[in-house]
């Protein structure tokens, strides 16, 4: 069978799987489940390895000073979270299983190789992993889950009186078609 086989009406090109590159300085962690009959251990932090084990999730963490942990709920249908950056502080995040989410992350660094990029991550739903988001990258995301938990480390605390937390709209145009849930 060629493409001329088809009706014209129904020729595309092939779906493509290839997979964008990532933001400058984001990182991707998938972390390891344990599970037996009894049910799963999940190992999300460490701060230094014990021989071979932990080594990778304590790299992660290299150089990043958590400063405080913060757990949020989602539950309102059809919420999205976002977009904001920080000037100062890092963010290191994690779904909890049980909740899966889309993150949406766009660098809006002027000096950055990937200036004006965006990516796409999807975390949760059996996709266990931490994504480390540096100063300067726009951040939100969209639950999939309801209600949807979020579980992130940061190298700043919050102080109410001096927000390190800048917005952009979520709708912005740079980003606004990444919230969707795409059919096919």
């Amino acid at each position: 069978m060629t493409p001329d086989d088809i009706a014209p009406e129904f020729r595309t090109a092939p779906k493509d799987y290839a997979k964008p590159a990532p933001i400058e300085g984001v990182k991707t962690l998938r972390l390891a489940r344990f599970t037996d009959d009894r049910g799963f251990f999940l190992e999300i932090f460490r701060s230094r390895a014990s021989g071979a084990a932990g080594r990778e999730l304590a790299e992660f963490f290299q150089g990043v000073p958590v400063a405080q942990m913060n757990y949020s709920v989602v539950d309102a249908e059809g919420h999205i979270k976002g977009l904001h950056y920080h000037l100062k502080q890092d963010d290191i995040w994690f779904v909890p299983p049980g909740s899966k989410a889309k993150f949406v992350l766009f660098d809006v660094r002027k000096a950055s190789p990937t200036f004006g990029k965006t990516q796409v991550l999807v975390a949760g739903g059996g996709m266990d992993a931490l994504v480390r988001i540096p100063a300067g990258v726009a951040h939100g995301y969209r639950p999939l889950t309801n209600p949807c938990a979020l579980l992130y480390f940061v190298t700043e605390t919050f102080d109410p009186s001096a927000p390190d937390e800048l917005r952009i709209a979520w709708d912005h145009p740079a980003v606004k078609h990444l919230w969707d849930v795409p059919n096919g």
